[in-house]
């Protein structure tokens, strides 16, 4: 193989919420990079707490309001709780590895920092049917900020997601807020 090959993640199996991959372990803006990227995917471990273990980012979806997807279309943007994707990624670390959880029950933990809160399922339910699929799954649900009240933030259906190409698909930003 050369140097300049390049070698992309194969996954380690199909899941719920699409393929599932476990090369994203504590690479935070690599994850979000590759979800932003492939709109599909779980990728394990990508953030750890001590107390609750490893954390999987998964892209979700804006319709379920679970997972990337739902966090960018309706926390991203002008007038919303975080102006570019890259700041909802390093909110959502630091919440994860600085905050401290203002709950944790065996449903969900939330992670607070600085007023920034992230939510983890620490399971996993058909939305469909409430069926439980995966007991033991932990997972970022969302994130938002809690020092803005609801009703100053514009809607996801007011504004267009932030930083996305002409079929609407998100992409990442350089620039880190």
């Amino acid at each position: 193989m050369e140097n300049n090959d390049v070698i992309y993640p194969q996954p380690i199996g199909v899941g719920y919420f699409g393929n599932v991959y476990d090369q994203f372990r504590g690479k935070v803006k690599e994850a979000f990079d590759f979800l932003i990227t492939h709109q599909t995917g779980d990728l394990i471990g990508v953030f750890h707490d001590d107390e609750i273990g490893d954390i999987d980012l998964v892209w979700g979806s804006r319709d379920e309001n679970a997972g990337l997807d739902h966090i960018i279309y309706k926390h991203v943007g002008v007038g919303k709780d975080f102006s570019t994707i890259d700041e909802a990624r390093q909110v959502i670390e630091d919440a994860i590895c600085n905050g401290v959880k203002i709950k944790n029950n065996q449903d969900k933990a939330i992670f607070e920092h600085e007023g920034f809160r992230v939510v983890v399922r620490k399971n996993l339910r058909d939305k469909a049917t409430g069926t439980l699929v995966d007991a033991k799954k932990k997972w970022v649900v969302t994130s938002y900020d809690n020092n803005v009240p609801k009703s100053d933030k514009q809607s996801a259906s007011t504004l267009a997601t932030p930083e996305s190409d002409e079929g609407g698909r998100a992409v990442a930003s350089d620039a880190v807020s």
